[in-house]
């Protein structure tokens, strides 16, 4: 007996449209989802990078602020001992000597910190695995002198003294900053992770420039990362740039 004409089935030809059709749609879902994932990672990696600049150039910033004693150093100066950790234009660095007060407020000592950026590989502690970041971003590290153990100490000023007549060990060497030569087990603490390397910022500029005219620090800086298939910047075209005076240095 034939089938009746209303109860016939789909043909091949049918069949294999339909499947295209659906293979089609399937194709543009897909490439729908990457393109909105990969938008949300490089919308996430801003968000993230606003917060780390926020971070960044406001800790620094504050440092600036309240030293007594500054130094910008490509080259004359040595961290921690070898001839690989020298400041220079590629790893430059920043130093400042700052009070640090007890609970009351009083001035119980003074402190040097070195910043220097440095390759990532540097770092074996406190950064998230990224195989294409290390060998495209720097980081920023900050280098603190101890009470013992360090070269120089930290200077403590005896009673009734200040910065400039302190004669503790250390005091000497903080104060003549900018002839300091190296120093020599510094404990390294992670900053900020993911900066432009320095000799690659927008337009040839230097993360780290003092002008003593005005005893103020220019500091510029860049963050770098592959987020969603795609190389981003922050700020796009040029490296942030923020001006604070040195307020306590003579």
């Amino acid at each position: 007996m034939k089938r009746r004409a209303n109860e016939a089935g789909l043909t091949l030809i049918e069949i294999l449209l339909a499947l295209g059709i659906m293979g089609t749609v399937l194709v543009l879902i897909t490439s729908w989802q990457t393109s909105t994932l990969n938008l949300t990672t490089r919308a996430n990696a801003t968000g993230r990078g606003l917060s780390e600049l926020n971070d960044l150039t406001g800790y620094l910033g504050d440092r600036v602020r309240g030293a007594l004693r500054v130094r910008v150093a490509t080259g004359g100066l040595t961290v921690n001992g070898s001839s690989g950790n020298s400041c220079s234009a590629e790893q430059p660095c920043l130093a400042a000597v700052l009070p640090d007060a007890n609970t009351a407020g009083t001035v119980t000592r003074y402190v040097l910190f070195v910043y220097r950026l440095e390759p990532r590989s540097k770092v074996t502690l406190d950064k998230a695995t990224d195989a294409w970041a290390e060998e495209h971003v720097q980081v920023l590290r900050e280098y603190r002198s101890g009470d013992s153990a360090t070269s120089p100490v930290n200077c403590v000023p005896a009673a009734g003294e200040t910065f400039e007549t302190a004669s503790g060990p250390g005091c000497a060497a903080l104060r003549d900053l900018a002839g300091l030569g190296a120093v020599r087990g510094f404990q390294p603490f992670l900053v900020s992770d993911d900066l432009t390397p320095s000799d690659q910022l927008p337009g040839g500029e230097a993360p780290f420039s003092w002008n003593a005219a005005t005893r103020s620090v220019t500091l510029r800086v860049q963050f770098r990362q592959q987020a969603g298939g795609r190389v981003t910047t922050l700020p796009l075209t040029q490296a942030y740039a923020l001006n604070v005076r040195a307020r306590n240095v003579p």
